[in-house]
């Protein structure tokens, strides 16, 4: 064998030598993750787009592994029927799930059981004004709508337009971009059962009123509501009374004259 011969071998020995180190050295950085990782727990992960309230069924979910050290039975979810309340209730989305999401327990809640002639309808509502934390699922509330006048003529108003509504689910909250201002708002999407009739009048306060706000209504009982509509001629004429109330008519005289003898 030649000196260059032995070079050669030299090298294939080195390079040998060099990766078997290179090899343990894997093996020991996967062993070390896997001893910081812990086992492995399963979760569900969407494969398509689901949107709002819409069925999530077993086709469209595939399991994902994910290290025990960050997988909670409280957060994400590992069966679908572990989200319904009854044996083969169907599970929807609470919100707009992405493909490719991991579902969590928030994400996805039993249909409603709507009975014969009920409709269930889902409106935007202000996260701050008009929900504020109070209003939860089963909570029954009063729906209260404004309306701007169209000319200075024309009373502006705030009306009920629904009494003692059901709740049937309250969303996640997001954002929405008023398209006059563009200014950035808060809203949760509210769900409710409602019949027939009333699914319209609140379809069409969610169109035309400048605002909608809920009114949580006491668990003792819903009791009187008051009025229909509050106006801004009820208004003048509230401040009218106060005026009268307070004594003043516009002048600085006690019997309506201007103080002149």
């Amino acid at each position: 064998m030649n000196p260059r011969q032995r070079r050669g071998v030299l090298l294939m020995i080195v390079a040998g030598i060099g990766a078997i180190a290179v090899f343990f050295t894997v093996v020991s950085y996967v062993n070390s993750l896997n001893s910081e990782l812990g086992t492995y727990r399963t979760a569900l992960r969407l494969t398509e787009d689901v949107a709002p309230y819409q069925p999530v069924t077993p086709e469209m979910v595939e399991e994902y592994q994910v290290p025990a050290k960050f997988f909670s039975e409280e957060v994400f979810l590992s069966d679908l029927e572990s989200t319904v309340d009854q044996p083969g209730q169907q599970p929807v989305s609470s919100t707009y799930l992405a493909s490719g999401s991991l579902l969590q327990q928030s994400m996805v809640i039993p249909a409603p059981e709507l009975e014969s002639g009920e409709r269930e309808i889902a409106i935007m509502i202000d996260a701050e004004t008009g929900v504020a934390g109070k209003v939860q699922r089963q909570s029954r509330v009063d729906i209260y709508g404004t309306y701007q006048g169209d000319n200075p003529d024309q009373a502006s108003c705030a009306v009920r337009v629904l009494t003692n509504v059901e709740v049937l689910e309250v969303g996640q909250v997001g954002s929405e971009v008023d398209q006059n201002t563009g200014n950035t708002s808060a809203v949760v999407p509210v769900t409710f059962r409602l019949s027939p009739e009333d699914t319209l009048k609140l379809t069409y306060a969610e169109a035309f009123a400048g605002s909608l706000r809920l009114g949580l209504v006491s668990p003792e009982g819903a009791g009187d509501p008051g009025g229909l509509q509050f106006c801004s001629g009820d208004q003048a004429e509230l401040q009218s009374g106060d005026s009268g109330a307070d004594g003043t008519d516009g002048t600085d005289g006690t019997d309506g004259t201007d103080g002149v003898q």
